[in-house]
């Protein structure tokens, strides 16, 4: 007797069958967005000033920015300094990258599927706070001590790809 495999996709559509919505959750879920929002805006608040700090030159050097709302807020810059930085960057060459509730995108590299990804990393921030640098890099060590990838199996990286196949 063979079994058969159930796709991927079928088993999460199956597994979101038991999720009801009731008069109550939607409610309370209404009720406590806007201040679960505000609290994660402030709790990363710091990072956020950072990245405000690299948003201004990349806005003030022919940049462009947006407020972007994916579930939460982000201030998307992009421009050409913006596309310096993120060429040169510490760890390598990158198409985008979120500080706080800044997201910096290469002008080239605007896409769906990046800006859910780094919108990703603007919730992380959003529940992590002055500690998500921190928390990070620790994701990254323990990735390396396991001999693993410090990018790829990072357990923030690899949320943030989660999100992306959910476009």
């Amino acid at each position: 007797m063979q079994t058969k495999k159930i796709p991927r996709k079928a088993r999460r559509a199956d597994q979101n069958i038991h999720r009801v919505e009731t008069p109550v959750s939607t409610t309370l879920r209404r009720v406590f967005f806007w201040p679960a929002l505000l609290l994660g805006i402030i709790w990363a608040l710091p990072l956020t000033l950072f990245g405000l700090l690299l948003a201004l030159p990349i806005r003030l050097i022919k940049g462009h920015v947006m407020v972007f709302n994916g579930g939460t807020y982000a201030l998307v810059v992009r421009g050409p300094f913006g596309d310096q930085l993120l060429a040169r960057h510490p760890f390598g060459a990158m198409s985008a990258m979120a500080i706080g509730h800044v997201v910096v995108v290469a002008q080239d590299a605007m896409s769906t599927r990046i800006l859910t990804h780094e919108l990703a990393h603007v919730s992380q921030a959003a529940r992590w706070g002055m500690l998500f640098p921190f928390a990070y890099l620790a994701a990254s060590a323990w990735a390396l001590i396991h001999g693993r990838d410090a990018y790829w199996h990072n357990t923030f990286e690899v949320a943030a790809r989660d999100a992306e196949r959910h476009i």
